[in-house]
């Protein structure tokens, strides 16, 4: 991740080092890319990562004997698997040290966006940092805070970082009372207990940690409650459902309660299959040339992301014009699911003379132990807290109900998803998610990025709040948790051809309704238990297409015996009680619900239905293959014309008041605001203003097949990426795009050939691929 510097300021120096880009900053210091001054250079293995404390910052003696304990340490630490130190300024005014660059993501970063990783990949890593915490423990010097954000993955394999807060085995007097040091989710017990029991064992238990999310894409400690992670952590109570089998056992030793039961790291090397300097590589997961380290190719893609853009500003500097400005390459993604930026509660001291539970005790070791990435919370004087650097953004999480004293007040557990959320963007099919879309609170409780198996011909999904239902044909329905993705119940399909396509998830409280062949099914959505069945118009007659609006579902059915007249349906999913059907003098193609009517397709021809009779209300003259509606007004998108724009309708006769664009590829998307967003066949991202027909921006080199809204975002989808773009226009400055970018973790052979049709809830995507894939993760 490389940040731009500010425009319009002359260079900035930190010792004899030139600052290039901002590599991250936390609460008491930033870390940058630089280069010695006196020797430009283009190289990126040539460069190091500088990290300095924050100028305003008051730094005393006793900061100052720390931190040149810290460089003793990290001068002993030496290795392939340990980013070296290469110079410090401890004295400076704002003291600083430079180490080694690694160009390559954090395994944070490369897990959020490009899933979990094979299983040779994590033999591999796993054995590699063993090997150099093996050399850390050689020279009596522990880590202290291994997590995914302190693991970076070069080309050539894994290095440690951020030795900030290591410390000599016989440094344990600096410790200063109150200070924990460790990162929420990837402690080990011993941290929690102080600086004085943490041993090298404890190491292994966090590397453990580490491991298991690497595999699965989920910390083993992980959980929407601190409370709740820390008191799992004191209990090595991991969870490692998600992690591959041949995996398991080893990982289980590493996360044992007792540290004496943990194996060595050098052990742990062998165990998992290094051995003789080896790097345990087997060759699973896209490893390439012989001796070359084995990431996949979505990590792959990364590093050499990484590289380019080093490489991009080293060559500016060396050219003595300046450094360029860089657009971010990425979402910021710290794995930090638990981490807190405000003060956690602190529960009531418990009466004097009277024992205090075991549940006090789980909530006071939060109140001390709540900790931001970089992996340290000060206590000051008045009880409250400094969050420590990188500290990510995150609702405030206190104590939960199940472990607060009694008579205590529980924190409020984090929001999280309480709606159903429709594909297309709900009602109309408008492409838009709202607000909700890019709102945390959003989100389904316990969420984390997944991938798991879906329908292997399905359509869209629909998303409840802790169920993901994703139809398929003839039938079929499979039903996914929300948060992992495991597979909670599936009923298999039948029948192929016209009559079974799978059409839109009708989710209504907590019943999934499902069309396929026989009709309308009901399955709860908790079991999968059928519940009721509504059954077709008649055997003549194959639905064509569906949409669902206020608990009513609109369907077309084409008649299979003339194959020249339809029929419009329009069923109450509660009772199953069917309101109206008016048939049709042609073939319709799919009907969308919006702003009082049903708009259906029929052969070249557009016409209005009323939503609540069924009779015809406005018949067009030009021809459209779908329907976009803009509730809040009720106008009508025309989409698939003839010439290939987006014609705007007057909804009350559907002529064409004006279009919009030529050689629309994808959309067109409209929010509540009237942003208009199609994406042309040339790859350029359009948005128009939906009233006056005005282009707003335009942005090039956009390849997707599907665009929606989502908040201030512009989503596009393809194949294997989905990329953000502000709302209000994606520019930085003349010439500059800005966007961001989620690369799909495919499995090994798995090819889409298009994208699939995403949902987007709470900062989260659920996109199900044609081929039965189904992959979530942060929305870039």
């Amino acid at each position: 991740m490389l940040e731009a510097l500010p425009q319009g300021r002359p260079p900035r120096f930190v010792g004899p080092y030139r600052l290039l880009a901002r590599l991250g900053a936390g609460g008491m210091g930033e870390v940058h890319l630089a280069c010695r001054a006196d020797a430009p250079t283009a190289d990126p293995h040539r460069m190091v990562a500088v990290k300095t404390v924050r100028e305003d910052l008051e730094v005393d003696e006793d900061f100052r004997t720390r931190f040149r304990r810290e460089i003793a340490a990290a001068r002993t630490v030496d290795g392939p698997g340990v980013a070296r130190l290469v110079d410090a300024g401890p004295d400076a005014p704002s003291p600083w040290l430079a180490t080694e660059y690694v160009p390559g993501p954090s395994l944070a970063e490369a897990v959020v966006r490009t899933g979990p990783l094979p299983v040779g990949a994590v033999r591999a890593l796993g054995a590699a940092l063993a090997r150099a915490l093996a050399a850390v423990h050689g020279v009596k010097v522990l880590h202290r805070d291994l997590k995914p954000a302190n693991v970076l993955l070069g080309a050539a394999g894994p290095k440690l970082i951020d030795f900030g807060i290591a410390q000599a085995f016989e440094a344990t007097a600096l410790t200063s009372t109150g200070l924990v040091v460790g990162s929420p989710g990837f402690m080990s017990p011993e941290h929690l207990v102080g600086s004085r029991a943490v041993v090298p064992a404890s190491d292994v238990f966090c590397l453990g940690a580490v491991l298991a999310f690497a595999a699965s894409g989920r910390g083993p400690f992980h959980d929407d409650e601190m409370a709740a992670v820390i008191y799992r952590i004191s209990r090595a109570e991991a969870e490692l459902d998600g992690v591959p089998g041949e995996l398991r056992p080893v990982l289980e030793r590493c996360l044992r309660l007792d540290p004496g039961e943990r194996p060595p790291a050098a052990e742990l090397a062998v165990l998992l299959g290094g051995r003789d300097g080896e790097d345990g590589r087997d060759g699973e997961g896209g490893g390439g040339a012989p001796g070359a380290f084995p990431w996949p190719g979505g990590v792959l893609s990364l590093v050499a992301e990484c590289r380019e853009a080093a490489r991009a500003v080293g060559e500016a500097a060396a050219s003595g014009a300046g450094v360029a400005d860089l657009p971010t390459l990425g979402p910021v993604v710290p794995y930090s699911p638990t981490a807190v930026t405000g003060r956690p509660a602190v529960p009531a001291a418990a009466p004097a003379g009277r024992p205090r539970r075991r549940g006090a005790l789980v909530a006071g070791a939060v109140a001390v132990a709540v900790l931001a990435t970089a992996g340290a919370v000060l206590l000051n004087r008045t009880g409250g807290q400094e969050a420590g650097p990188g500290a990510s953004g995150g609702p405030s999480a206190g104590a939960s109900a199940a472990s607060a004293p009694p008579g205590s007040t529980p924190a409020p557990a984090p929001a999280s998803l309480s709606r159903v959320v429709l594909p297309y963007g709900g009602t109309g099919r408008a492409g838009d998610f709202g607000a909700a879309g890019t709102d945390r609170a959003s989100r389904p409780a316990g969420w984390s990025p997944w991938r798991a198996e879906g329908e292997p011909d399905g359509g869209a999904c629909a998303l409840s709040p802790k169920v993901l239902v994703c139809p398929g044909n003839g039938g079929a329905v499979t039903a996914l948790g929300a948060a992992d993705g495991k597979e909670l119940w599936k009923v298999p399909g039948r029948g192929e051809g016209l009559r079974s396509a799978p059409q839109y998830p009708a989710v209504v409280g907590d019943t999934a309704y499902v069309t396929g062949p026989d009709g309308i099914v009901a399955y709860g959505l908790s079991d999968g238990k059928e519940r009721r069945r509504v059954p077709r118009p008649g055997d003549d007659w194959a639905v064509k297409g569906t949409d669902l609006r206020d608990g009513v579902l609109y369907s077309t059915y084409v008649n299979v015996r003339d194959e020249r007249t339809g029929l419009v349906t329009a069923v109450r999913l509660r009772d199953g009680k069917e309101l109206w059907r008016s048939p049709l003098d042609g073939l319709p193609e799919q009907p969308v619900a919006g702003a009082g009517r049903v708009l259906v397709p029929v052969g070249a021809t557009p016409v209005s239905l009323d939503a609540g009779t069924g009779k015809e209300t406005a018949r067009g003259a030009e021809y459209c293959g779908g329907f976009v509606v803009h509730e809040k007004s009720g106008t009508v998108l025309c989409s698939t014309r003839q010439d290939g724009a987006v014609g705007v309708l007057d909804p009350r006769t559907l002529r064409t008041v004006r279009t919009l664009g030529s050689e629309v590829a994808a959309g067109p998307a409209v929010n509540a605001a009237g942003l208009v967003a199609v994406v042309d066949a040339q790859g350029t991202l359009f948005a128009y203003d939906l009233a006056s027909g005005r282009e707003r921006w335009r942005v090039a080199g956009t390849s997707a097949d599907r665009v929606h809204l989502a908040g201030d975002r512009v989503v596009t989808t393809s194949e294997d990426e989905i990329r953000t773009y502000p709302a209000a226009g994606p520019f930085l400055s003349a010439g500059e795009r800005e966007y961001a970018s989620y690369r799909l973790s495919l499995p090994p052979g798995f090819t889409a050939e298009v994208a699939g049709e995403p949902l987007v809830a709470g900062g989260a995507a659920f996109l199900p691929l044609p081929g039965g894939l189904v992959v979530s993760g942060y929305l870039p």
